[in-house]
């Protein structure tokens, strides 16, 4: 968190590992390309315990599918099946919430605070 600043927009993230445990997070480069992806992410699978390695991605944006979305999950499915495993869910979260691109879970974070008008 951290290392978003203060700023509201949260740049595109891909993060692999356990979510509050060891992971790595890949900062999305639009120059990618597909081949790039799965590499990187098959790598990075190298190193982490693939039973509890699971793939998200952060970024700004509503509760929708987006392209990044896509891009990322097709490279880690390829990934996972280099390491002849299936992927535990690909899961993307906003500030408004996560859904799993899998399954089409979805969970929405409510608001604590009230909204302060300007």
């Amino acid at each position: 968190v951290k290392d978003c600043g203060t700023r509201r927009a949260v740049p595109t993230t891909l993060r692999i590992g356990r979510p509050g445990g060891p992971h790595l997070a890949l900062p999305d480069d639009p120059s990618y390309d597909s081949g790039l992806r799965a590499d990187v992410l098959e790598r990075a699978l190298d190193g982490l315990d693939l039973d509890s390695a699971v793939p998200w991605l952060t970024r700004t944006g509503d509760l929708v599918p987006a392209d990044a979305d896509f891009l990322w999950m097709a490279a880690a499915r390829e990934a996972y099946g280099r390491h002849g495993t299936g992927m535990p869910g690909f899961f993307v979260m906003t500030r408004y919430g996560w859904f799993n691109l899998v399954d089409g879970e979805v969970a929405r974070w409510r608001r604590i605070r009230p909204h302060r008008s300007a």
